[in-house]
């Protein structure tokens, strides 16, 4: 880590705690309220690729995942919703739905494609297609 990214408390190096803001679509008309891009993270294994998209105070049954035109979407209706009545003195969370879309390849065994929803994150597990996962080939003599 470079020691621009470090700060020093009492002689010991400890990491920035840096908030960070929920980016809003900004082109995204057809929805009401406001609309944030989901944060992901995708990981190679070597059988699948596994999509993990944060999406905090969102309910499994408020989350829809399609795939249409080789592109797979991810939506929420309604996030986090206040209570009635409710008026926080200091707020750094910004309520609203979720979106986010990704063109997939034809590495993808689409009729293989699996969701699951779990203390606000999503997983989706997209399995790559037989002839393009990694395989060991015999060498004979």
């Amino acid at each position: 880590m470079s020691n621009q990214s470090m700060t020093t408390h009492e002689g010991s190096a400890t990491p920035e705690l840096r908030s960070r803001e929920k980016q809003a679509i900004e082109r995204e008309t057809t929805r009401g309220g406001p609309v944030f891009r989901a944060d992901v993270d995708i990981v190679e294994r070597a059988d699948e690729y596994l999509v993990t998209a944060d999406l905090p105070g969102v309910e499994s049954a408020d989350v829809q995942v399609r795939l249409e035109g080789g592109v797979l979407s991810i939506e929420t209706t309604r996030g986090f919703a206040p209570e009635p009545g409710w008026t926080p003195v200091y707020s750094e969370y910004a309520s609203g739905s979720f979106y986010r879309e990704f063109r997939l390849s034809d590495q993808i065994d689409v009729s293989r494609i699996s969701a699951k929803m779990r203390d606000g994150v999503l997983e989706l597990h997209l399995p790559k297609a037989e002839q393009h996962r990694p395989r060991r080939i015999e060498v004979t003599s």
